[in-house]
């Protein structure tokens, strides 16, 4: 088989690749679109209203639980000695087989949550009772304040999430069993292990140096540099794996 990128070939991989998004996640990505309504319920129940900052965090907070199931979810059995067979089997190279699986991951994921849920939490705020008193402002959080200060809030928001969805599609890729709880175990422990080197080291002068001084602008582009960097990372090794997978 050619070993170049083939648009044709890409296709069909990315046809296969929805069946089995529609089959593994579809349910699953359908539950976690629909929490506003739980958190609609609640409010009614107790009587409090939710502010429309607390809602955006939520939508939030559902990215990021969609993102990290996601590869599990949908390619769990890819690196299996035997369910994963047929994805290696696929009529497709290493490299076409790695672009639907970040398109699925870290593209149409993290877009259908958004989408999703602030539709979601749209019709709960059509409703004439409830804690949902105003719709969440989008044209206000897009449109207030400079260009640039904005696309840079942007970037950095995708950056999180690309870094996040990376590391997640290589743990599917690395681990057998328990993908998701492990790669979130390790991330934990990565992270512990930073915070005692920033500790010993005396890295957290810099650290507060480079995130908390005045210049939001600078601050936010060292940021998403670095979640980008990671994500490359990830994403290369996912790539990796599933050139070198062995069955």
């Amino acid at each position: 088989m050619n070993n170049s990128f083939s648009f044709n070939r890409f296709n069909k991989v990315l046809a296969y690749d929805w069946k089995r998004f529609l089959r593994n996640f579809g349910i699953t990505m359908l539950v976690w679109i629909s929490m506003p309504v739980m958190f609609w319920v609640t409010s009614l129940v107790f009587g409090f209203e939710l502010d429309t900052s607390v809602r955006v965090f939520i939508i939030l907070g559902l990215i990021a639980i969609t993102v990290m199931s996601a590869p599990s979810r949908i390619y769990g059995k890819v690196n299996l000695p035997r369910e994963g067979v047929g994805f290696a089997m696929l009529p497709a190279t290493s490299s076409e087989k790695f672009f639907s699986m970040f398109i699925y991951c870290s593209l149409l994921t993290p877009f259908l949550t958004l989408v999703g849920a602030w539709l979601v939490d749209c019709l709960m705020t059509l409703l004439p009772f409830g804690g949902f008193k105003e719709f969440i402002p989008l044209k206000e959080i897009f449109t207030s304040g400079e260009f640039g200060e904005r696309m840079l809030v942007f970037l950095a928001l995708v950056a999180t999430t690309w870094a996040e969805s990376s590391a997640f599609m290589f743990g599917n890729m690395l681990f057998k069993r328990r993908k998701a709880g492990k790669t979130f175990g390790w991330a934990l422990l990565i992270l512990f292990v930073l915070v005692l080197i920033f500790e010993v080291t005396g890295g957290w002068q810099l650290f507060e140096y480079i995130f908390f001084e005045d210049d939001s602008v600078l601050n936010l582009l060292i940021y998403s540099i670095i979640m980008l960097l990671i994500a490359c990372g990830f994403y290369f090794g996912t790539n990796r794996k599933i050139k070198t997978q062995k069955y």
